[in-house]
């Protein structure tokens, strides 16, 4: 685990209010979109000095204050990019969610669930050898190791969030969330840090009591009051000595909407004066691109539900688009790694070209059997089907291309296919091959029942997953369309979700999309952007021009970066 250097700053209670004036030294894909890297250095040449105001308002629901418009959000936005539909994570507790906008990272990875801020050994991050904790930190740790020089405020009213923020310069325990604001008001007039993070809670509280409605009174009077808020912090900072030779952008979010037992969509606000009001959203078909051995989608402790037993009818389809000619990897499996063609469970293998199944009880005292299918290289979207059915005695394994059957073979020698290994989308080893396996996924399915030949060939450009003949057996669907963020939603009345893990890249695709998908009307030079709580992180790198290096892993994107023509003059 990597250690940080700590920062000996004397913890300042926000009660004493004469302190807050002291000023500090200041001399200082996911391709959805890419990364920015810029040189070190504020390299001021004439242009302002770039700060960020950071101000959450924990369980605000984004559907919930866009019907309330408060006043202050409302102004904030007629200047700046904005989403009432930022994505949930995994991890929806305080600790959790705070941990994902902090670090930068999915709670897949940081691992963090409990108000200790302590990460716990993660079962679904398979990049962490033998189960061991990787260590993520906040930005304001990643500024310490790589800018030290920029000074970083918080203010918050919870004790434990508080103490995890130890690498900020200067942190305020406030009493309430009015005490909360006048710390901001007072370091906003007097502070010169580059960052400024200001935490309400009031919100929630609220809406534990009585509800996340903008229809119940007492929630939309919550927002109101906090908005209130919100307006003293920007008059504020606008009243700054040094305003008109700096550059702020004003992140408003909250780290979950809703609370820990009910999560909502939450929302975010990127406002600055050179930005033009525009609403980002998700536009044509985004999905995640699985380019490296680590990149995965994994469901484990499944309980049983996608384990094939000796005898369980099942039925497995997703549609592909392999980008090169890798080979011999799997990428699609429940089963551990092939070895000379033999495994426990089933795999669906790339092999330069073509694609295949191996299906096998190894471990359970059975032999391994190869269905070979025809080529799907080539860059183009396929339709890959496997069913598994008993009759009997006699179990019988088909594969379809395109909803085309080119094999049958009997598997009832492989005995038992049962596996502890997880349900994974994403590299499989088979004899330590197609490391560089690269390829596109989408609308994955898993019924349990085999899908006869007619039914397979009639569905394949089903665009109502609802409307399938056999939805009744549909126990998993993922569209993986979900554009960013470590969760890949099932939307089938039954299963989990997918956990992705690794450095995967979530991509944009428009209308480059499987026969299962419907063409969208998109607009020239539309940008596809899919706000998550992760995103504050990237943002604030990427806003004070610090390069955000590949080790860090973020999950993060700092989008703001598609619109730099408004706010680079």
């Amino acid at each position: 685990m990597m250690n940080y250097k700590s920062k000996n700053r004397a913890l300042i209670m926000s009660m004493v209010l004469v302190l807050m004036s002291v000023v500090f030294n200041a001399c200082r894909k996911y391709e959805n979109p890419p990364q920015v890297f810029e040189e070190y250095g504020d390299n001021m040449q004439g242009k302002s000095e770039r700060k960020v105001l950071i101000i959450n308002i924990d369980g605000a629901v984004g559907s919930e204050v866009m019907k309330v418009n408060p006043t202050n959000i409302a102004a904030l936005i007629k200047n700046g990019k904005f989403s009432f539909s930022a994505l949930t994570d995994a991890v929806s507790s305080d600790a959790g969610s705070l941990a994902s906008m902090l670090t930068g990272v999915a709670s897949a990875k940081h691992a963090i669930i409990d108000d200790n801020y302590t990460a716990v050994k993660n079962p679904d991050n398979t990049d962490e050898e033998h189960g061991a904790i990787t260590n993520y930190p906040t930005f304001f740790s990643r500024l310490l190791d790589v800018r030290p020089d920029f000074k970083a405020v918080t203010i918050t009213t919870d004790a434990a969030l508080n103490k995890y923020l130890i690498h900020a310069d200067h942190r305020i325990l406030a009493a309430d969330d009015a005490m909360v604001k006048d710390s901001a008001v007072n370091i906003l007039q007097a502070n010169n840090a580059k960052i400024v993070f200001a935490d309400f809670r009031d919100v929630k509280v609220v809406g534990n009591s009585v509800g996340f409605s903008a229809d119940v009174p007492a929630y939309k009077a919550v927002i109101e009051k906090v908005d209130g808020y919100i307006g003293e912090l920007t008059a504020a900072l606008k009243k700054r000595k040094n305003y008109a030779a700096e550059d702020w952008l004003i992140l408003v979010t909250t780290n979950r909407g809703g609370n820990e037992i009910s999560p909502k969509q939450g929302f975010i606000v990127c406002s600055n004066p050179n930005l033009k009001q525009e609403e980002v959203k998700k536009i044509g078909f985004n999905t995640m691109r699985f380019n490296a051995p680590t990149t995965t989608a994994v469901i484990r402790n499944d309980k049983g539900l996608y384990d094939p037993g000796t005898s369980k009818d099942f039925t497995v389809q997703l549609q592909a688009k392999f980008n090169n000619n890798a080979y011999w990897p799997g990428f699609f499996s429940k089963s551990t790694d092939v070895h000379a063609h033999a495994n426990t469970g089933w795999t669906m293998i790339f092999n330069g070209g073509n694609w295949e199944v191996v299906l096998g009880g190894k471990d359970n005292g059975g032999s391994s059997v190869s269905l070979g299918g025809p080529q799907v290289a080539g860059g183009k979207w396929h339709t890959l089907t496997l069913t598994v059915k008993t009759v009997g005695a006699t179990r019988t394994a088909t594969m379809y291309t395109d909803g085309v059957k080119n094999v049958s073979k009997d598997i009832t020698g492989t005995k038992n296919l049962s596996t502890t290994e997880p349900f994974k989308l994403g590299y499989r080893n088979q004899d330590n091959g197609g490391t560089q396996l690269d390829f596109n996924a989408g609308d994955v399915s898993y019924f349990n029942v085999a899908l006869d030949d007619a039914t397979v060939m009639a569905n394949i450009n089903l665009k109502d997953i609802t409307k399938h003949p056999k939805y009744a057996n549909l126990i998993g669907f993922w569209p993986f369309d979900d554009g960013a963020g470590a969760v890949v939603s099932n939307i089938a009345p039954v299963g989990l979700n997918f956990l992705m893990t690794g450095s995967g890249k979530w991509e944009s695709l428009g209308n480059d999309i499987p026969v299962s998908r419907t063409p969208m009307m998109i607009p020239d030079g539309a940008t596809s952007v899919v706000s998550i709580g992760p995103d504050i992180a990237a943002l604030t790198f990427y806003w004070l021009k610090v390069p955000i290096k590949s080790d860090w892993s973020l999950d993060g994107s700092p989008w703001i970066s598609n619109f730099e023509l408004e706010f680079i003059k």
